[in-house]
């Protein structure tokens, strides 16, 4: 994707409501990487006060997300066919720093791995996500979208 129309994509990312409510930023993205963080506050902590769990799957599904878009085409992105998130560590305070990589790009699918860390650095939980990688969906004229199967209205 080039620059211009990442930056869109991020622009987008930023103004989405779950993504506000947590405080979901993202920081940097390159060529196969990404980077975000986002705060502890009452709205991403569990019953504890720490991090929920759900939040660590959302940031590492965002990182890989638009990681994996640096690599696609505009009339392509992906979707998360698997994930797999292991918390390692809780954390009670500060903000956490996702990194993402993708460790390989495939016709069909990309593999990445995703890493929060701390505010001192430590790495206190892990990702392993696979992303399906899929046409951006067109919206057809009415006509278009009421077709069954075997192409009748």
């Amino acid at each position: 994707m080039n620059e211009t129309s990442m930056k869109k994509l991020v622009d987008k990312m930023h103004d989405l409501p779950y993504h506000r409510f947590i405080g979901l930023r993202i920081r940097s993205w390159e060529y196969g990487r990404s980077e975000l963080t986002f705060p502890l506050s009452e709205s991403t902590r569990n019953a504890y006060g720490a991090v929920h769990g759900g939040i660590y799957y959302t940031a590492c599904d965002l990182a890989a997300f638009i990681a994996t878009a640096t690599l696609l085409p505009d009339d392509y992105f992906s979707v998360t066919s698997d994930i797999n998130v292991s918390v390692m560590a809780a954390v009670l305070e500060g903000n956490l720093t996702v990194r993402c990589t993708v460790l390989k790009r495939g016709k069909r699918n990309c593999y990445a791995d995703s890493r929060v860390f701390d505010k001192d650095g430590n790495l206190v939980a892990i990702s392993r996500i696979t992303k399906a990688i899929v046409p951006v969906p067109r919206h057809g004229n009415k006509e278009e979208q009421h077709l069954d199967r075997s192409g009748r209205s």
